[in-house]
């Protein structure tokens, strides 16, 4: 009985995951040069409401953002400005 509950409530929560496709922003963003400037970023993308996975890079210049279907890129955009750096939408494609 346990068992058949378990599945049940699985299978109950994976369902929407199912239903709503997710979406990788890729932005580029100018003037990052070190390790805090990625931590900055990083922290504010993952604090923007909606957004599920950041990360940016010190590497690529880059922050690579997983969104919902339909999220406003705008608001990534903002909160990239608001640590003082300037983002550029580069690209959006479907999440795996």
């Amino acid at each position: 009985m346990k068992k058949g509950i378990f599945l049940m409530l699985a299978l109950v929560l994976m369902v929407p995951q199912a239903w709503a496709e997710n979406q990788k922003v890729t932005i580029d963003i100018k003037d990052m040069t070190c390790s805090l400037c990625v931590i900055s970023i990083n922290k504010a993308l993952r604090a923007t409401d909606g957004v599920i996975k950041a990360k940016a890079s010190l590497k690529t210049h880059q922050a690579e953002v997983i969104v919902p279907e339909g999220f406003d890129n705008q608001t990534l955009l903002t909160a990239i400005s608001r640590t003082g750096y300037t983002g550029e939408i580069q690209g959006v494609a479907s999440a795996p």
